[in-house]
């Protein structure tokens, strides 16, 4: 792949990659954090082998070995979609062996679980991490989105150099069916000097560097479209492929031509646009700047993302979201944040999920706004390198 530039995650390194397939009681990466350094995971299409069960972490020390703790604080905000028939919340748990990282996720064939987390485990503060997680809880056709949740270490000095995943703690039997996971590193050094096929500001390749990024190496850019004013869709085709497990979508200057319009997507597979009903979302929205509330919505039946935009002045929206789309088993989940500038210039931030019940490998997505047009708005997509 071409290095792509300045984005902290391009030019990331993979520094611990696990594939499990069958029933595995613990997953450890070990000896893989190095000190004060910030890393991101992404975990993938977890099952568990018995149903409704909780995919869960502790940190290492430099031996291998569990960090003595005498317990983990851990809180956030939740929300249900698909039916669930239940009200988003928030909460607070204080475990005293591992932290969630998703709870409650069905073992079927069409049932799984994913998440992204931020941390910095290599330090002799407080171990803190942040990651939102969303899954098939085991119920029929009920999503539950994790939004934002934190975990805090605050117990022990002891620097952690790797993590543990298990099932329930590991206790009862409840083991890891299948999982895959992603650890990278971000880059902690800027380049004084540039090299053949480098941008002034491209800065995270080592300074003897020539040509394209090598494999593992953060997110590569697959597609790209940037609307003209009056343009109806960003459509995006064969752009999903085989070739990566997670995809990353960036929205930035998203505008309506009209005001008060809501951004849609809508996925495509082998046979054209799945433009029905099994759209199902839940997300928590807070107000700034001309407005200081905040709402919960739970089971709504749209795949949006960005809320009541406005048209005039400085009024747009920008966005990032998570997806596995390629997966043949599993119904299809997004998790997003967006934040943007409404009609009344009132600015808005979500945090939100969207769910698709069909197990079809998705090809592509489709961008619109609830109606009229497109002003303006760049969108990207990116693969997640194994």
């Amino acid at each position: 792949m071409n290095y792509l530039g300045t984005h902290p995650l391009e030019g990331a390194t993979l520094v611990a990659s696990s594939d499990v397939t069958s029933n595995t009681a613990s997953l450890t990466m070990t000896d893989i954090f190095e000190s004060e350094t910030m890393y991101f995971i992404h975990i993938m299409d977890f099952r568990p082998n018995n149903n409704q069960r909780s995919l869960q972490y502790r940190w290492l020390d430099s031996s291998g070995n569990a960090i003595s703790i005498t317990n983990y604080h851990e809180g956030g905000r939740y929300g249900f979609s698909g039916g669930g028939g239940s009200t988003g919340n928030v909460y607070a748990a204080n475990r005293s062996a591992y932290v969630n990282i998703i709870g409650g996720v069905g073992n079927g064939s069409d049932e799984h679980g994913m998440a992204e987390m931020w941390c910095v485990p290599n330090t002799s503060q407080e171990k803190m991490s942040y990651h939102s997680g969303h899954f098939h809880n085991g119920s029929d056709e009920v999503y539950m989105h994790q939004w934002g949740i934190g975990g805090r270490l605050n117990t022990s000095a002891t620097a952690a150099h790797g993590i543990e995943f298990v099932c329930d703690g590991n206790t009862g039997g409840h083991q890891i069916n299948n999982v895959s996971i992603r650890v990278y590193k971000l880059a902690d050094k800027i380049n004084p000097l540039r090299s053949l096929k480098r941008r002034h500001t491209d800065n995270w390749v080592d300074s003897n560097y020539i040509g394209g990024s090598i494999k593992g190496q953060g997110w590569a850019k697959v597609a790209q479209m940037t609307a003209s004013d009056g343009d109806s869709a960003l459509d995006f085709e064969n752009v999903f492929t085989s070739a990566y497990k997670r995809y990353v979508i960036t929205g930035t200057d998203c505008r309506p031509s009209t005001d008060q319009k809501n951004l849609i997507f809508q996925y495509r597979d082998a046979s054209g646009l799945n433009s029905d009903v099994d759209y199902v979302s839940a997300f928590f929205s807070a107000d700034a700047n001309g407005g200081t509330g905040s709402g919960h919505a739970d089971d709504q039946t749209v795949g949006l993302v960005l809320n009541n935009i406005g048209t005039n002045g400085s009024e747009a929206g920008n966005f990032i979201a998570y997806l596995d789309p390629t997966n043949a088993l599993t119904p299809k989940l997004m998790g997003y944040r967006s934040y943007g500038q409404m009609q009344d210039e009132t600015t808005r931030s979500i945090v939100g999920a969207v769910a698709y019940n069909d197990a079809t490998v998705m090809t592509g997505i489709k961008w619109y706004w609830s109606s009229g047009n497109w002003e303006s708005g760049t969108i990207k997509i990116y693969g997640v390198n194994d």
